[in-house]
């Protein structure tokens, strides 16, 4: 499951830096990372699938802030708020791992 998700994640990505989307694209993205419970967010944290980062979740948060940027543009700001919330959940699990890192 979670090999399906990073390659959502790598797909999504190709598509929003080519900018070679379409409203059902945006609209599939942004209904994939509003589900992400904090199960899921705290599963990226420990994953590092993606080399060029130093996990997943952080991978994620790029993704995020690419939606952000284009659901500002198109004036979605219910749609933009939410992702932010889900953004700041990712930032509060990445400071959790880390205070909790350097306690041990």
């Amino acid at each position: 499951m979670y090999n399906m998700n990073i390659n959502f994640l790598l797909q999504a990505l190709r598509i929003l830096h080519a900018g070679i989307y379409d409203d059902t694209e945006i609209r599939m993205i942004y209904d994939y990372l509003r589900g992400l419970d904090n199960e899921s967010l705290r599963m990226f944290s420990e994953s590092r699938a993606i080399l060029s980062y130093q996990n997943d979740l952080l991978f994620c948060i790029e993704i995020i802030d690419l939606m952000l940027y284009i659901l500002e543009k198109r004036e979605e700001y219910e749609k933009c708020q939410i992702l932010k919330d889900k953004k700041d959940e990712s930032i509060d699990i990445i400071k959790f791992k880390t205070e909790k890192h350097e306690c041990t």
